[in-house]
């Protein structure tokens, strides 16, 4: 009887422990999610990101919600989309060059002719020479930006009276914004941003130009412009010596001699 009783519950015991769960693997050896970053999902969805890092003083953020901030895939993006617009203007105006016979061409006309022949040969060629070195030369933007294009942001806004985290913003003006911007099919263009300061408006603007990239939603696609006393559109900055805050490579550009 003892050993019935001594051999039941050692069926037990053997249950009991088969029951329980296994312990969870260790953090170490669980992989980690990769947090996706938020990608604006509309130019005042870009805006309002754009203004909460002005009132952080955050460079760093607002790098990264420009091309700038990204890497090589997203500039190749935006500059296939800005070769076709290069392609279309060449050929429509040697297309229209040539549509006169060559005895009715002057000689400047004549020139030009030969000249966009040969942009249009080496385009493609000069635009992929141009993305070679990108990956070494965008750390150095980014740099420049953080130490210098910042700066002069904040300089220009300064210049114009606009305390940085005082600044309230009051509107989006995105009537800048369409399905052709830089004259392709990309959906971009200016987006406005209107302040107030002490409760009354400021005459001063910061304005960028954004567009639509896969994957990336909403992004600067050019330096941010503090417009003084200007209600809305592009202006020039105040010193153009200056550098850009985010310089965007662009192809080089093949001349011939009599252009």
């Amino acid at each position: 009887m003892r050993l019935e009783v001594t051999i039941v519950l050692a069926l037990l015991l053997v249950a009991v422990g088969c029951g329980k769960e296994k312990p969870a693997p260790s953090q170490a050896t669980t992989p980690k999610a990769v947090a996706k970053l938020k990608v604006p999902a509309s130019p005042e969805e870009l805006a309002r990101a754009f203004q909460q890092t002005l009132l952080q003083n955050n460079a760093e953020a607002m790098m990264m919600l420009s091309l700038l901030g990204h890497g090589t895939n997203a500039w190749i993006q935006f500059s296939q989309i800005t070769l076709q617009e290069q392609r279309r203007s060449m050929a429509t105006e040697l297309a229209a060059l040539e549509a006169k016979l060559r005895e009715e061409r002057s000689d400047t006309e004549q020139a030009r002719v030969f000249t966009l022949k040969v942009q249009l040969a080496n385009l493609e060629k000069n635009h992929a020479a141009s993305y070679n070195n990108i990956d070494r030369k965008l750390p150095a933007d980014r740099h420049a930006f953080k130490e210098q294009g910042y700066y002069q942001l904040q300089q220009a806004l300064r210049e114009q009276g606009m305390v940085q985290d005082q600044l309230k913003l009051a509107a989006v003006d995105t009537t800048g914004v369409t399905d052709a911007f830089l004259g392709s099919n990309l959906h971009g263009g200016e987006v406005v941003l209107r302040y107030t300061q002490d409760g009354e408006p400021v005459s001063g603007t910061i304005s960028f130009n954004c567009a639509l990239l896969d994957d990336l939603g909403w992004v600067i696609v050019d330096p941010p412009k503090v417009n003084p006393n200007r209600p809305f559109g592009p202006q020039a900055p105040a010193n153009p010596d200056q550098p850009e805050p985010f310089p965007a490579p662009s192809p080089p550009t093949t001349t011939a001699s009599g252009e």
